[in-house]
C-alpha cells in the first residue's frame, strides 16, 4: 500500500496542508524570520532521518552531481528564507496560490536556458496561473503590491531555479538522506550568510509556538518524501493535477482554521483557475 501513488499523494495532500497552515501559526509568533527558518530547517532535517532506514542506501558517484545539489541548495536557501516572512505577511490562502507561479518560473526557464521546444498548452496552462494570481491580488478597483507579495515572487523565482537544477538528483541518494541535504545544508548558509546566531535560532524555540514548530518540523521533510514517492509511482499528468488541488485546500482550511473570511468566492475561483492552468500544463 506504501508503494503506490495514491497513498502517496494523499499522505501528501494532509501533510501539506499541515506544514503550510502551522507555519503560518508559527511565524506570529516569531521575533527574527532568519532565525525560525534555520530552525524549522534543521529540525525538519533531522527528523526525516529517521526514515533512512526504509529505503535503499545509495549515493551518487559523480562530482558534478554534489556540485549541482550544492547549488540547488544555495536556492532552496533564499526560497525558504524569503518565504518565511512572505508567510507572515499574507495569508494562506493567498500565499498558496502566489506559490504556484513556481511552475511559470520553471516552464520559463527551460524554454530560455534548456531550449525546450515551446508547447502552446503550457504557455495556456502558464497564462491561466498568472490570470489567477492577478485576479487574488486585485483588490478594490486596484492592485495589492506589498513587500510580502514581493517576498513570495522571489520565493517562487529562487524555488524554480533550485527546482531546474535539481532535477533527477534524488534518484542518485538514498531519499531521507537527500532531503535532509536540501534542508539541512540551506539553514547552515543562512546561519553564515544573515549572521544569524545559534542562541537566535534556540530562542525561537523557547519563545515561540512550540506545537506550531514541532508539526511544521514532523511534517516538512515526510511531505517532500511522499510527492517524490507519488511521482515515481504514478505518472505526471495524474500526480501534478493532485498535488495542485492543495491550493484550493489550503483556502478551504484557512477560512475555517484562521478565519480567513475575506474575498472567499474570488479565492476559490483563482484557485480553480490555477489548478486549471497546472492540469493544462501537464497533460
Amino acid at each position: 500500500m506504501i508503494n503506490t501513488w495514491w497513498f502517496n499523494i494523499i499522505a501528501y495532500l494532509g501533510l501539506y496542508i499541515l506544514f503550510t497552515q502551522f507555519y503560518k501559526i508559527a511565524t506570529k509568533s516569531s521575533k527574527n524570520d532568519g532565525a525560525l527558518t534555520i530552525l524549522l530547517q534543521l529540525l525538519s532535517g533531522v527528523i526525516v532521518l529517521i526514515l533512512m532506514p526504509l529505503f535503499k542506501f545509495q549515493f551518487p558517484t559523480s562530482i558534478n552531481t554534489y556540485l549541482l545539489l550544492g547549488l540547488a541548495c544555495i536556492f532552496y536557501a533564499i526560497a525558504d528564507r524569503v518565504n518565511t516572512t512572505a508567510r507572515r505577511g499574507l495569508e494562506v490562502s493567498v500565499y498558496s496560490i502566489l506559490g504556484q507561479l513556481s511552475t511559470v518560473f520553471v516552464i520559463a526557464w527551460g524554454i530560455i536556458f534548456f531550449k525546450e521546444k515551446i508547447i502552446i498548452k503550457q504557455l495556456l496552462g502558464a497564462l491561466l496561473i498568472i490570470i489567477g494570481n492577478v485576479m487574488v491580488l486585485y483588490k478594490k478597483g486596484k492592485f495589492e503590491w506589498n513587500k510580502y507579495i514581493l517576498f513570495s515572487l522571489l520565493g517562487n523565482l529562487a524555488m524554480s531555479i533550485g527546482i531546474s537544477v535539481d532535477v533527477g538528483i534524488s534518484n542518485h541518494f538514498n531519499l531521507p538522506i537527500y532531503v535532509a541535504i536540501t534542508l539541512i545544508v540551506p539553514a547552515f548558509l543562512l546561519l553564515v550568510f544573515e549572521r544569524v546566531k545559534i542562541k537566535e535560532v534556540i530562542n525561537e524555540y523557547k519563545t515561540g509556538d512550540r506545537k506550531a514548530i514541532l508539526l511544521v518540523c514532523a511534517s516538512w521533510g515526510i511531505m517532500i518524501i511522499t510527492m517524490l514517492r507519488a511521482y515515481e509511482f504514478g505518472s505526471v499528468t495524474t500526480i501534478a493535477p493532485l498535488c495542485a488541488i492543495t491550493t484550493i485546500l489550503n483556502v478551504f482550511v484557512a477560512y475555517f482554521a484562521l478565519k480567513e473570511k475575506s474575498s472567499l468566492l474570488k479565492k476559490i475561483l483563482a484557485a480553480i483557475i490555477v489548478i486549471a492552468g497546472i492540469i493544462l500544463i501537464k497533460i
